[in-house]
C-alpha cells in the first residue's frame, strides 16, 4: 500500500528497465481502536493530530517505521520523527494490550481484523472497539461504503508492482485477483474490493 516516492520509483526501474505501473486490487484501512472497557466512541482529525504533537503518547502504534504510523504521518501532513506516540510491536499485540491501557487509542489495519474466517482475527475484533472518525464535521466508520467510494479518512489502496516482461504467471494472477472471482476472495480476506462488480437478478415467471 505504500506510495513510491521518486528515489524508490528509480530503484525500481533501474533494475528492471520498467516504468512504474501499479495495479490496484483492494482498499485496506489504518483504524484507531480502544479497548472494550473505554468509554470513547470517537475522535476527531483534529484530535489525532493533537494527541500526536503532545507529550501524553495516548496513541500506540505498532512500531517506530511501521507502515501504519507512515501512513498515518503522509495522511496528516507530518513526517513521522515530528510525532510522539507510544509503541508495542505488531498490530496484534496493539489490540491485545489495550485492555490494559483505557485511556490509549491503538492504530492497527483494518485486516488485522476483519477476516470472518480467522479465528484469532475475530478473537482480537471482540476485545476492541473502532472509534469513528470525525471530517468536516462528519463521522466515518471503515465499513464497505466508506471504504469502496473512499470517504473514510484513512482508507488505503492495496495494489500489485510486477517486474515481468510480458504475459505470465505474475500478470496472470494479477489478472485474475481484479476478476469478479479474485474480488470474492478479496472480500473473503476481510478487504474492500477495489472493483465493484453490478450483481444482477432476472425474473422470470
Amino acid at each position: 500500500s505504500k506510495p513510491f516516492n521518486d528515489e524508490e520509483k528509480k530503484g525500481y526501474k533501474d533494475p528492471t528497465g520498467f516504468d512504474f505501473n501499479i495495479d490496484y486490487f483492494a482498499v485496506d484501512a489504518v483504524l484507531f481502536v480502544v479497548g472494550k472497557n473505554s468509554t470513547r466512541k470517537t475522535i476527531s482529525m483534529e484530535e489525532i493530530k493533537k494527541e500526536l504533537l503532545s507529550d501524553s503518547k495516548n496513541i500506540i502504534f505498532d512500531g517506530n517505521n511501521s507502515s501504519n504510523l507512515n501512513f498515518v504521518a503522509r495522511t496528516l501532513g507530518y513526517e513521522p520523527s515530528a510525532l510522539k506516540y507510544s509503541t508495542i510491536v505488531g498490530n496484534k499485540e496493539v489490540a491485545a494490550e489495550l485492555e490494559k491501557y483505557p485511556n490509549k487509542i491503538g492504530v492497527i489495519s483494518l485486516n488485522t481484523i476483519s477476516r470472518p474466517y480467522h479465528k484469532a482475527s475475530q478473537e482480537l475484533k471482540s476485545k476492541i472497539n473502532i472509534l469513528s472518525v470525525q471530517k468536516d464535521g462528519v463521522m466515518y466508520l471503515p465499513e464497505n461504503g466508506g471504504l469502496g467510494e473512499m470517504k473514510y479518512p484513512f482508507s488505503r489502496m492495496i495494489y500489485f508492482l510486477t517486474n515481468e516482461n510480458g504475459f505470465g504467471i505474475a500478470k496472470g494472477f494479477l489478472r485474475f485477483a481484479c476478476t469478479q472471482l479474485g474480488q470474492k476472495v478479496v472480500n473473503k480476506e476481510g478487504l474492500q474490493p477495489y472493483y465493484l462488480y453490478k450483481r444482477e437478478v432476472q425474473m422470470s415467471r
